[in-house]
């Protein structure tokens, strides 16, 4: 009788085993992003249903990144590649030359107003909108096309492309001069949530309905960020809303919050320009001219520029804020959030 009950409470147990191993399942999407920050996007728009995974690691500078042959391996492998778009990634090109296959790219910018680099400076008539001293160049993929950024001249890449002159590429609606930061302004992650979900939806039309669900959701925290972040800079007086950058990442977080970019280190969107003696000292005046309290540079870029300038022109260095990358796990900024909240809780801080 006991035997019999023990061959019972068994069959039992292995009837509630196997309908739970047989529900385990491959990710319906294996996608690669090029950033930890798109990366983290695409994860949350594609839950349990994707496999999503990074080129780059968590505190890299995507401007320093030298694609490998493992690199474009591993794009091959993928179903979807996401980028950032914009003229971002450099190295896209010939990675996708090397992964030698037609996987599909998702620009996950699309839609996005892009402005100019350069905005806290002197500007042409050449743009679509001005906003104050910010360019609006157009919308990515509406009839504007950002070429890639170089390290030896973001201003002019004609080069790269036999028998076309500046003019004509800015007839053809492409602009070297495009600001490809974009995630900087919480709002504008909104569209990459969505443009993702739609590319998921059309790689996977059975999940259609719980990747837009998932987007939708990630759009309400995004704005929820973004309103917490207003708050924030308006416990800021508007004559302390002034940044000094060791590049041009943060023209979207100022824009949308209200800042002024006195100046940046080095010019152009890439963390490998360089700057001239007299431009220095241009710039040291200008620090001193507005009397801003400290210089905002990256953890994942050189510090080392701008804690010169720092010291010359006698303010302090700020050098934990993220821009190109997350932090690792256990850092300040494991996921776009935590990023962006972090970032202004520590430029809020510092101007104050």
């Amino acid at each position: 009788m006991k035997k019999s009950s023990c061959l019972v409470a068994v069959a039992m147990l292995f009837s509630l085993v196997i309908p739970l191993v047989g529900f385990a399942q491959s990710p319906a999407l294996n996608v690669m992003a090029t950033t930890t920050i798109l990366a983290d996007a695409a994860r949350v728009v594609g839950g349990d249903l994707v496999a999503v995974d990074s080129l780059l690691p968590a505190d890299a500078d995507t401007h320093a990144y030298e694609p490998t042959l493992n690199d474009a391996a591993r794009v091959a492998q993928a179903d979807l590649l996401i980028v950032v778009g914009a003229g971002y990634e450099g190295f896209l090109g010939e990675m996708l030359e090397s992964a030698g296959t037609e996987i599909p790219v998702v620009v996950a910018s699309n839609g996005v107003e892009i402005i100019s680099l350069g905005a806290h400076g002197d500007h042409g008539d050449d743009a679509e909108e001005s906003h104050g001293d910010v360019e609006i160049l157009g919308v990515l993929g509406d009839g504007l096309e950002c070429e890639a950024h170089s390290d030896e001249d973001h201003a002019d890449t004609s080069d790269d492309r036999p028998g076309e002159d500046a003019d004509a590429t800015e007839e053809a609606g492409h602009s070297s001069e495009c600001d490809p930061h974009v995630w900087m302004n919480p709002l504008n992650v909104i569209t990459w949530a969505n443009n993702i979900a739609e590319a998921y939806a059309e790689a996977d039309p059975a999940n259609a309905d719980t990747y837009r669900a998932n987007a939708s959701e990630y759009a309400a925290r995004l704005e929820a960020v973004d309103q917490e972040i207003q708050e924030l800079v308006a416990e800021l007086p508007e004559e302390n809303r002034i940044l000094v950058t060791n590049h041009e990442f943060m023209g979207y977080f100022a824009a949308h919050y209200g800042f002024e970019i006195a100046a940046v280190i080095t010019e152009g969107g890439s963390t490998g320009s360089e700057i001239d003696p007299q431009s220095l000292a241009e710039l040291i005046a200008v620090i001193r001219a507005e009397a801003v309290p400290a210089i905002f540079a990256e953890r994942s870029a050189s510090d080392q520029l701008a804690a010169a300038v720092a010291q010359e022109a006698g303010v302090s260095v700020i050098t934990s804020l993220y821009s190109e990358a997350l932090s690792a796990a256990d850092g300040d900024a494991p996921t776009y959030l935590d990023l962006i909240v972090f970032n202004a809780q520590t430029i809020v801080s510092a101007l104050q």
